[in-house]
């Protein structure tokens, strides 16, 4: 990738395979986890990057807290498999105003000030000048974050949809909004933000559902190639999905209509292996929720605009809603419960928002190079 690109360049697609070929892929990969280094988790970088190499895993960024581990201190077995990299990172935590930075070059030393507006667009800047791009994390935990404080942000495209951490409140409660919720009323606003979903792992040791383990959250990123400016350029474009349990095996748009499908073999593998945890559907819920595969399309103020009960579907295209997402649901009945899990897509926009995109001419500092992936 050439690292002196515009950045009007990485919005001057759609995502969701719009402009996806033959030649690319998808790679799962995990954006937020935590290693010993931090004082509050269990393993060694080496131990976690073990981790998701050893279960199928692609890419890892070691988004440490406020500190930077370069992918060429941390020692991979050998030999293994070649279709894994480590990305460089961290998160930046020194406020309560959590946010990755990926693929950096080095420390984003975090020291912003002032409102949570101001230190997101602080942190954000800071991320950038250093080579990266910005993700803001989990902003239901202790509830930081509100849309009215992401709103106004400008170079930060990403933010966690999902995050698999049992502190962080997903789904909101009955005074604060779903992170979902908070997606739909930013892309409401005419922002352009994508959403990620990650594990947060802090806890490889003691696996159980009080605990912060692995495998709990991913995203599965569509690249011609596996390398971090790859990987970093199509997740700032918008091309990959989230998911907390679920695979797809396809994702597509075209001028006329978006276009999914269920992996259902491999989301049954997953559900097997015992590394997710689901969602328990509310007794409030519970009467309304069919067991099953459901796949909803959702249109501006988070209508759902098309559901179907079924394992692929299409949805039209219409010029008159501003923008078009896709959420994919799979709910199993469970002892004493219904649970789900989900996959979540990136949405599509039929309003002008990617041309005024804020663009920089260069990104400071891409041509100084970065730490290289192992």
């Amino acid at each position: 990738m050439n690292h002196h690109l515009l950045l009007l360049l990485v919005f001057s697609s759609l995502g969701v395979g719009s402009t996806a070929t033959a030649q690319d892929h998808w790679w799962r990969g995990n954006t937020h986890v935590h290693t010993e280094l931090c004082g509050h988790a269990d393993s060694t970088p080496e131990a976690v990057a073990r981790w998701y190499l050893d279960h199928g895993y692609h890419f890892l960024v070691l988004s440490e807290h406020d500190r930077f581990i370069d992918p060429a201190n941390v020692v991979l077995p050998k030999p293994r498999r070649p279709d894994f990299i480590l990305i460089p990172g961290e998160e930046i935590s020194r406020t309560s105003v959590h946010m990755t930075a990926l693929n950096i070059r080095e420390l984003v030393d975090g020291q912003a000030k002032g409102t949570p507006t101001e230190i997101i667009q602080a942190q954000s800047d800071d991320t950038r000048k250093v080579g990266g791009i910005p993700i803001i994390n989990h902003p239901n935990w202790q509830w930081a974050l509100k849309d009215s404080d992401i709103r106004p942000v400008k170079r930060c495209y990403l933010f966690e949809l999902y995050n698999g951490h049992p502190g962080v409140k997903n789904a909101g409660d009955s005074s604060h909004p779903s992170t979902e919720s908070l997606w739909d009323s930013l892309l409401n606003d005419g922002m352009v933000i994508y959403g990620v979903s990650s594990d947060d792992a802090h806890h490889f040791k003691t696996i159980d559902h009080q605990h912060s383990n692995p495998g709990r959250g991913w995203v599965m990123v569509r690249a011609p190639e596996l390398s971090p400016n790859a990987i970093e350029a199509a997740l700032e474009r918008g091309d990959f999905y989230a998911s907390s349990g679920v695979f797809l095996s396809e994702v597509s748009a075209d001028p006329k209509e978006y276009r999914l499908a269920v992996d259902r073999p491999r989301t049954e593998a997953e559900l097997a292996a015992g590394a997710i945890v689901p969602r328990i559907v509310p007794a409030s819920e519970a009467a309304s929720t069919a067991v099953g595969w459901r796949i909803d399309f959702i249109g501006p103020g988070g209508v759902v605009v098309r559901s179907l009960a079924k394992e692929s579907a299409s949805c039209p295209r219409d010029a008159s809603r501003s923008y078009l997402r896709a959420r994919v649901t799979f709910t199993r009945q469970a002892a004493e419960h219904l649970e789900q899990v989900s996959a979540w897509t990136q949405p599509v926009f039929e309003d002008d928002r990617l041309k005024k995109v804020e663009i920089e001419a260069v990104r400071p500092g891409w041509a100084r190079g970065k730490p290289s992936a192992r």
